[in-house]
């Protein structure tokens, strides 16, 4: 079988989602432009608390503590607030204790806004098909190394595609993202503006993007998430440019063993069942604060991971080096 493709015979699949409880915290005059997702969510039997604000986002625990428990927590507010200064990390405990995932959903010109809502709902309308995920990742010796061994963990229970740098360019890893799959994961050095990799990946090479949207898109790296010299960080254009419903990236420099523990970390969640981004993101987490309180968790933080239903076939099609 050529490189880049590992589709196991019996591959994972999702299993129905029980009701959720979802806080979408949001200024009012920006709502309708959701309408699409607020909808999509209901129909998934999310239940949705809209919790509409005025002046600067509110405090992801004190939304916790006064509206009750919730499986998430989604907020929204003006993109002029950085992700690492609107939220305290990529979950909180509620009062029992339990971490419950938390997003940032950067607000900016209705295409945007009306752009990522379409997104999200589209992945939530996928019917239940099974879990697959791209394996990404920076043409370097101890980053192909950390690949290898997540596809070694995934590859007999979910389809598993490798689109690392030395087996595919950037121009066609980045249509091949379009396939439709649950969930990429890359590895590697990054910046503010994006991946290292790839001979360097910035949002603008998604600026024609026509695909069908990942659930969500996972960077392993420094600063994907920080506003360092940008107004707008590669992690919180993946999700507004509709690349995928959710992005996962940190807003300061990240250590290599930490990195390898979040992918180890990771593969136990997606082979026990992790179900949406945020799941995976709170059952995924290394043990150390260290290694998880500079990621944050931008855009749906509900979004499943189910690949769309010919996103596998789509994947398997795609041309890498032998």
């Amino acid at each position: 079988m050529p490189r880049g493709r590992n589709l196991p015979r019996s591959s994972s699949r999702i299993r129905k989602l029980p009701e959720q409880h979802l806080i979408f915290s949001i200024p009012s005059q920006q709502l309708p432009y959701f309408n699409e997702l607020v909808q999509a969510w209901r129909a998934r039997h999310v239940r949705v608390t809209i919790a509409c604000h005025v002046g600067p986002p509110p405090d992801a625990r004190c939304l916790l503590n006064k509206l009750g428990s919730a499986e998430a927590v989604l907020i929204a507010g003006s993109s002029r607030r950085a992700p690492s200064t609107v939220l305290p990390g990529p979950f909180v405990e509620d009062r029992n204790g339990r971490r419950v995932p938390v997003a940032w959903l950067p607000l900016r010109t209705p295409d945007e806004n009306r752009r990522f809502a379409a997104t999200a709902a589209r992945v939530h309308r996928r019917p239940a098909q099974q879990v697959a995920v791209a394996l990404l990742g920076q043409w370097h010796p101890r980053y192909l190394r950390v690949t290898d061994r997540i596809e070694t963990l995934l590859c007999d229970q979910m389809p598993t595609l490798r689109w690392t740098a030395d087996v595919i360019g950037r121009e066609d890893m980045v249509q091949a993202l379009g396939s439709g799959l649950g969930l990429g994961l890359y590895v590697g050095h990054g910046r503010p503006v994006g991946w290292v990799g790839y001979h360097g990946t910035r949002r603008h090479h998604f600026d024609a993007w026509a695909g069908e949207p990942l659930g969500a898109l996972i960077s392993l790296c420094c600063r994907t998430a920080s506003r360092q010299r940008t107004s707008l960080s590669f992690a919180e254009a993946v999700p507004l440019r509709g690349v995928a419903a959710a992005s996962f990236g940190a807003f300061s420099d990240t250590l290599h063993t930490d990195n390898t523990r979040w992918a180890l970390g990771l593969c136990d969640a997606l082979r026990t069942g992790a179900q949406t981004i945020g799941e995976l993101i709170v059952r995924g987490a290394p043990p150390v604060a260290r290694a998880w309180e500079s990621y944050r968790l931008i855009g749906d933080p509900l979004a499943p991971l189910a690949s769309e239903c010919l996103a596998v076939a789509r994947a398997a099609a795609v041309p890498v080096y032998p």
